[in-house]
């Protein structure tokens, strides 16, 4: 019965926001308690729930810290070569979400179109579909720098391909324009999608920069051509692949690559973990001009006139 009280204590702690003085533990299960830590020992972390005490196994809590909407906890683990980062981002809320890791999501333009891609490193590592780059050698990275009032358009030319996974529609570039700060950066969260979870999309769908699109998980293992992809309802249009796909608590969880033309609702995403994959083992990926999926197109030679075409085939 104890037992029983203390998860209804903690169910009902998770919903609320934080209070004055309070200490913000998220736990591994992604659930937040928000209330005054009054006691730590070695195994547990007493916090005052105001009508109980609440007895929290240290091996349950990911992080303990400050509330604050943008600012990032311990990461639950470690990246291998730390080109990406692993945490429970402080987000409560779609605003916040946008607000914290918007300006990390970019738009890549290229001479055959463009996509969307986010930011993982602050080198200017970035991600997108390998389809937005295929074929193409040349491309342009914006960004949008928050200054004061004022909202910035800053146009890197200078990128670099640095992977590609065309089986898992991924290609990894950096930006190498001469930048003063550190480029913001998303946080990736590797933990298992929640079927009815709350998700959103930022990108830039028919080049409508900066579009944000809400709705749930609807299915977290949707099989096509031997991978499993993420399906969910929030609105995607050509322009959002390569853009992030994040939780309700701030983590991107997979990268946006297709959606039906003829259907609502039925959109798709590449989980995360193919990212933290590509990114762990980037050498193994590394682009090379020499490789039939580069960036490079190399046009047929001409055919031979002095031998004869078979019939049917244009001369």
């Amino acid at each position: 019965m104890k037992k029983r009280v203390s998860l209804i204590a903690f169910l009902f702690l998770a919903t609320l926001g934080s209070g004055v003085g309070a200490e913000s533990i998220v736990l591994k299960d992604r659930n937040r308690i928000a209330a005054p830590v009054i006691k730590e020992t070695a195994e547990h972390i007493y916090v005052d729930l105001g009508f109980d005490i609440l007895k929290v196994p240290r091996d349950a809590i990911a992080s303990i810290g400050s509330p604050s909407p943008a600012a990032l906890t311990s990461p639950a683990a470690p990246s291998q070569n730390g080109l990406y980062a692993l945490g429970n981002p402080q987000v409560h809320s779609t605003v916040e979400g946008v607000e914290a890791f918007g300006p990390a999501v970019v738009v890549v333009k290229s001479p055959a179109g463009l996509g969307s891609g986010f930011i993982v490193h602050e080198d200017g590592y970035l991600i997108t579909n390998f389809h937005v780059i295929e074929g193409q050698k040349h491309f342009t990275v914006t960004q949008f720098v928050q200054t004061g009032a004022e909202l910035k358009r800053v146009v890197h030319k200078a990128i670099r391909i640095v992977a590609l996974d065309a089986f898992h529609d991924l290609a990894v570039l950096q930006i190498e324009d001469e930048h003063e700060a550190p480029f913001p950066k998303v946080v990736l969260g590797l933990e298992e999608p929640v079927y009815g979870e709350r998700v959103f999309v930022i990108g830039n769908p028919a080049g409508l920069e900066r579009t944000v699109t809400e709705g749930i998980l609807s299915h977290a293992g949707r099989l096509f051509e031997g991978s499993l992809y993420l399906q969910i309802d929030a609105s995607v249009n050509p322009g959002n692949s390569g853009g992030p796909l994040f939780n309700g608590h701030g983590q991107v969880i997979g990268v946006v690559n297709m959606g039906s033309r003829i259907m609502q609702g039925l959109n798709f995403a590449i989980p995360v973990r193919h990212v933290t994959f590509l990114l762990d083992h980037i050498e193994a990926y590394a682009y090379d001009k020499s490789n039939s999926e580069s960036g490079f197109v190399y046009v047929s030679a001409p055919p031979n006139p002095s031998k004869p075409t078979k019939e049917g085939e244009n001369d």
